[in-house]
């Protein structure tokens, strides 16, 4: 071998092995871009004012890891535990969904059966949506008629099973699986825990062992002017439930624990279809971004986020769930980053690792024309739009497909060169889509990470805000919401 070929391969087997060591299940070094998990979200909690984060991961079949990171209850400093209890949001709606699906196994209940055919006095607009239609949010039917799918779902359990939809579920899933802490928003009350006063700490458990980690409700909380506010509980059908809980009835999802029949779990945790055959990208709380196997269920409201993510590939058997006490948090990109730490193939590109980063469901051109309109619906001016691989033929050269959007808002950006005019270097701000490994990614300059490199502490504000934004339009985009 020659001596030139020789060093390449030297040079390249460091990186094979790098990738292969981190997709090996039990690998002890847990980081994302030289980052460990716990720095990740350090950052995160920071960077978005969060009281409290609750993570837990699934390698099926184990739980590997579950850890709490802050506060439960701000006012009474109640730490967050392996149960504390945080509310599900819309990932209940995930729950419903396999109750129904329950009812159709054991022949309560047809698919394609239309929901006038169980519940009477329905307004004209419902008479022919179907189960599956509501399953799937896929009824066509606007929010304010009167109802919304997963409230006549409800409806359903109970006129077919006889019981409270909350009943069938706590048997037919909680019982079953065995969790203990995982509970109706209704049933709070009747949790025994020590719940001191603030300036107290907790004491009871020195003589009650049933007390030793107790089973807590977080708090909820609300950004406003006037800081961080708690929110009251409530609401029908919410379900609060610790991380580890959710990871247990994750796991159950993916057998026949819940759901024996195999073309009903298809139906659940598989992208539906139009009449063309292309995928659509969500099926009623589930999201499908583009990764194989990869579903997504989040849910944010009532002083809450939060966020099931599941690789379901039998080579990958990766879920993160990530739960926090303050509501309209994005998850999805730091649930991205800590799979990628576990497995490198499961996070977004590690060249993205200073950029914020989506995985798109759908191609690059597509997916620039949905951020670019985005962008200007919001008053954002787009400068320029880039065809980099029409721009590469033209040259004689060949590049997958890439597309790029320049654009900034004045009012921002001029604040930033004000304090430093070589940020002007930096901006206004790029965001670029392209295919890679057969999938399509979203990319953007994150604006904090400009703050960082010019040495502009005090405009942390503006730079977050300006991300917050960016992400938001970032999600947008790649969901199709």
């Amino acid at each position: 071998m020659k001596p030139g070929r020789q060093r390449l391969l030297f040079a390249i087997f460091p990186l094979v092995m790098i990738s292969s060591t981190q997709a090996q299940r039990g690998n002890p070094e847990i980081a994302f871009a030289g980052q460990s998990v716990d720095e990740i979200i350090a950052a995160f909690v920071r960077e978005n004012d969060i009281p409290g984060l609750s993570m837990a991961i699934v390698q099926a079949p184990y739980i590997t890891r579950i850890a709490g990171y802050g506060l439960g209850d701000v006012e009474k400093r109640l730490l967050v535990a392996s149960n504390t209890l945080f509310d599900l949001g819309q990932i209940s709606e995930a729950y419903l969904a396999v109750a129904v699906m329950q009812l159709v196994e054991s022949g309560k209940l047809a698919l394609n059966d239309p929901v006038s055919k169980h519940l009477t006095d329905l307004p004209d607009a419902w008479q022919q949506v179907t189960a599956l239609q509501l399953i799937q949010h896929q009824s066509g039917v606007a929010r304010n008629s009167g109802a919304t799918d997963y409230e006549l779902l409800a409806r359903m359990i109970e006129k077919l099973s006889g019981q409270s939809a909350e009943a069938f579920i706590r048997a037919n899933q909680f019982e079953r699986l065995g969790l203990k802490n995982t509970l109706f928003a209704s049933e709070l009350g009747t949790l025994s825990w020590e719940n001191p006063v603030p300036g107290q700490t907790h004491h009871a458990f020195l003589k009650q062992a049933r007390l030793i980690n107790p089973t807590e409700p977080a708090t909820g909380y609300r950004a406003s002017k006037d800081g961080l506010q708690p929110v009251t509980r409530g609401g029908s059908l919410r379900i609060f439930a610790s991380s580890q809980d959710v990871s247990i009835w994750d796991i159950g999802l993916a057998g026949e624990i819940l759901v024996k029949d195999p073309a009903l779990r298809k139906i659940l945790y598989h992208p539906p279809t139009h009449s063309d055959g292309t995928k659509i990208a969500s099926s009623g709380p589930w999201y499908f971004p583009g990764h194989e196997g990869l579903m997504i269920a989040t849910g944010s409201g009532e002083g809450f986020s939060s966020l099931l993510s599941r690789f379901t590939k039998s080579d990958e058997l990766l879920c993160v769930t990530l739960l926090v006490n303050k509501e309209g948090v994005d998850l999805t990109q730091l649930a991205r980053r800590i799979a990628g730490a576990y497995d490198v193939r499961l996070g977004p590109p590690p060249t993205t690792a200073k950029m914020r980063a989506q995985q798109s469901p759908v191609g690059v051109k597509e997916t620039i024309d949905r951020l670019e309109s985005i962008l200007k619906a919001r008053g954002i001016s787009v400068m320029a739009r880039l065809d980099h691989a029409k721009a590469a033929e033209a040259a004689g050269l060949t590049l997958r497909p890439t597309e790029a959007l320049v654009f900034g808002n004045p009012a921002n950006g001029t604040l930033l060169m004000q304090n430093n005019a070589a940020v002007a270097t930096e901006l206004p701000l790029r965001a670029a889509a392209w295919e890679e490994n057969g999938a399509v990614w979203l990319a953007a300059t994150d604006p904090l990470e400009i703050i960082d490199r010019n040495s502009l502490p005090d405009r942390r504000a503006e730079a977050l805000k300006m991300r917050l934004g960016l992400d938001a339009a970032l999600l947008q985009a790649v969901s199709g919401e």
